[in-house]
């Protein structure tokens, strides 16, 4: 395929400014920038990650996870290498903290993307595993074709993004599942190496722009899973997002610089969710988990189950250089009892995308 330019840069002389994301590299000559996936070749910003698929499986949209937006449909997950946050407990360290050479890889272009996806049957393409963003061109390109094919498209993402470039790629998402890594900026500085407050901008700009947002907040114990600051969180999304946007309470798993952390405790988990809910949030879910309940989608006012979700252990594993990919994402059974986004028993309104439209 050969070198691809990348978008959102300019030229500042003796470097190029990279504008894809708030760390804004000054990239030299023969240089990459912090997330390791773009280039300055002789004064052009190059997206080294474009096409380069480094990981795909077919999944259930349950498991990025998004619960609101076409429930049970399938999905072609994509990921390449490269991000642009360092964070301490990353999952997919494998994928984020490479630069390419070492992973195998197979060059695809769009259309052989969407192509693949329509052989597979799947209602859609997930971008996903490592961060997105670093491929955003990739992405809206693909996506492109995509959607005049009939297959949605979603985006599994960190957030650390500047708007323009945001903007643009939720321009052709038609979901998204931004990661909320911790309700503190000191949190997001010392163990992500970025800031809260753009993660948030970019979370308030797919709301504002239509996109169906759900978000993940990962409990990792005594560093971010304090009552108060689950309380904060939970508060934010209610007044700012809006209190019928779906949140996942994530249990965290010892991995990557986190490895000696024990497992997060569902005692935590079940009290974080008491807490969204007392701050007006009508959908709240536990992620990574199997069969602990706390799935189902139900009407906020009179209790129906709308959508009923059994989770399961994944039965396979997805592995990439001997690491488990995603190792923490069970498998669902999903069963719809709406027909429609209202609820059968009381006529309220349920956000919730069932259809292609």
């Amino acid at each position: 395929m050969g070198y691809h330019e990348a978008r959102w840069w300019h030229d500042e002389g003796e470097w190029i400014r990279c504008d894809l994301c708030p760390h804004r590299c000054a990239i030299e000559d023969g240089g990459t920038g912090r997330c390791g996936a773009r280039q300055n070749v002789r004064g052009t910003l190059i997206s080294r990650a474009y096409g380069r698929v480094c990981v795909r499986n077919l999944d259930m949209i349950e498991k990025k996870p998004i619960f609101h937006y076409r429930p049970g449909s399938r999905l072609l997950s994509l990921g390449t290498f490269g991000c642009n946050l360092s964070c301490a407990s990353c999952q997919n360290a494998v994928l984020a903290t490479s630069s390419g050479g070492d992973l195998r890889q197979e060059t695809m272009e769009p259309g052989e993307v969407v192509e693949l996806a329509l052989r597979e049957g799947v209602d859609g393409i997930a971008w996903t595993f490592n961060e997105p963003t670093v491929w955003a061109e990739f992405i809206i390109d693909t996506s492109r074709i995509a959607r005049a094919r009939g297959l949605y498209t979603m985006v599994n993402t960190n957030g650390f993004v500047l708007p323009e470039a945001a903007g643009e790629m939720l321009d052709h998402a038609d979901a998204v599942n931004v990661d909320v890594k911790a309700f503190s900026d000191a949190f997001y500085r010392k163990m992500c190496g970025g800031s809260l407050q753009d993660v948030l901008d970019t979370c308030l700009l797919a709301r504002g722009k239509g996109v169906h947002a759900e978000l993940t907040y990962l409990l990792m114990p005594g560093l971010n899973d304090s009552e108060d600051e689950v309380g904060e969180f939970t508060r934010w999304v209610a007044e700012r997002m809006g209190p019928d946007t779906p949140v996942f309470f994530f249990r965290f798993q010892p991995s990557h610089l986190l490895s000696d952390l024990p497992e997060q405790s569902m005692e935590v988990m079940h009290r974080s969710v008491r807490i969204a809910h007392e701050n007006g949030l009508q959908y709240v879910y536990l992620g990574g988990v199997a069969g602990e309940g706390g799935q189902d989608t139900a009407c906020p006012s009179c209790g129906y189950l709308a959508i009923e979700r059994r989770s399961l252990k994944a039965p396979g594993k997805l592995c990439l250089k001997g690491c488990e990919v995603s190792r923490f994402c069970p498998t669902f059974e999903v069963k719809a009892n709406i027909h429609e986004p209202r609820c059968p028993e009381c006529g309220n309104g349920i956000p919730i995308i069932l259809t292609a439209p």
